[in-house]
């Protein structure tokens, strides 16, 4: 390796004398843990061939004598002078405070307010107008038990994987208002509004009594996670933080009672399943079984409905799970306090949702059907 600055050393000897630590090396470069910063994933690339570093993660960065002296909170002179005594004559290192690694603070981006429903409504009724569902994603949902028809009906789409540029440039043509609209956000460079994909999947819309669309959930297609995300642009330039709401299946306002799942997606088909059966019921999914808002904004919507009892239809993973069961009583609780009669429903757990015992039932008569052909 060469020396800088007729130094005796290079940048690979200060590394191994300052004791940071190689997570990875390519020969010509090192991968290290940033010592100016609480780093943990080696943001620190150190170039061996012209004897650099830089931190991409705090943007510290210089030379040798930078680095010596960073670390050791020196003057660069000072710097010289022990690296020249310690690689020359042998001297071993002064001791120095240690530095403490400074947290990196991270910039708050300039966030717009939640658009209106309205605005929300009309925006993402365009962008699922403009995209098409794959043939793995309708191949995936006809396995679920969903028709053709209904798929469409639906209106689920998969997230797109490019020309994303195009789709915001005719949604602006077409008049969509992208303020504060969950998903789109402003490119600080260019000024120009962007689409947020942050993964790729089945895109749900989630509708409130009034069949708007006021979020799109994201059926994920690797699940490491979680199995739905939201579509937002949090933390993003101009960007907005997504709020979801109780998804209304089915309801009219002339019946009598409602069954409440969990997921927006869960709703539809148990919706769907329970048609094709003769029973055509209403639901209500709830984005996450503790979510106790969104059952609060429910409860008040049904009220408006002339509905009072609620049949409580949550995954039968309840026995097992805690916080499943605990989200349970608590709807139960706080239904009952509101006036509402909140029955819990119970099925075999081999069956783990509504969804999965509904289309049970459908495959018992599509046999029977089949055996004994229709009367």
């Amino acid at each position: 390796m060469g020396v800088s600055n007729h130094l005796p050393c290079n940048i690979e000897d200060v590394v191994d004398l300052l004791s940071i630590p190689v997570v990875r090396s390519s020969g010509t470069q090192l991968h290290c843990r940033c010592p100016f910063c609480d780093d943990r994933k080696a943001h620190l690339n150190i170039n061996l061939s012209k004897n650099v570093f830089r931190c991409n993660r705090c943007g510290t960065g210089g030379g040798v004598l930078h680095l010596y002296a960073e670390v050791n909170n020196i003057s660069i002179n000072t710097a010289y002078e022990e690296l020249c005594r310690i690689f020359q004559s042998g001297e071993k290192a002064p001791e120095h405070p240690v530095r403490k690694a400074q947290t990196k603070v991270k910039q708050s981006k300039p966030a717009l307010e939640l658009a209106s429903v309205e605005a929300r409504d009309n925006t993402y009724s365009n962008l699922l107008s403009m995209l098409s569902l794959g043939t793995a994603h309708r191949e995936s949902l006809l396995g679920r038990g969903l028709s053709g028809s209904e798929i469409i009906r639906l209106g689920y789409k998969t997230t797109p994987a490019v020309r994303s540029a195009k789709i915001v440039t005719e949604l602006l043509e077409r008049g969509c208002d992208l303020k504060g609209v969950p998903g789109f956000y402003v490119d600080e460079e260019t000024g120009q509004w962007k689409l947020d994909i942050r993964a790729t999947g089945i895109m749900v819309p989630d509708r409130n009594c009034e069949g708007q669309i006021e979020a799109i959930q994201i059926r994920l297609d690797k699940d490491t996670h979680s199995k739905f995300n939201t579509l937002t642009s949090v933390d993003k330039y101009y960007g907005a933080t997504a709020s979801c709401c109780p998804h209304f299946a089915g309801v009219t306002g002339e019946e009598d009672a409602v069954y409440l799942t969990e997921g927006v997606m869960k709703a539809d088909i148990a919706r769907y399943f329970s048609t094709v059966l003769g029973h055509p019921c209403a639901f209500v999914g709830l984005t996450g079984v503790s979510n106790i808002n969104q059952y609060v904004r429910m409860l008040e919507e049904l009220k408006r409905f002339g509905i009072n009892t609620i049949k409580v239809a949550f995954d039968m993973d309840l026995h097992v799970n805690e916080n499943v069961r605990k989200a349970r009583d608590r709807v139960i609780q706080v239904g009952c306090e509101n006036g509402f009669e909140v029955i819990p429903k119970r099925w075999s757990s081999n069956y783990k949702g509504i969804d999965d015992l509904l289309l049970s039932f459908i495959e018992r008569r599509r046999i029977t059907d089949s055996i004994f052909g229709r009367l």
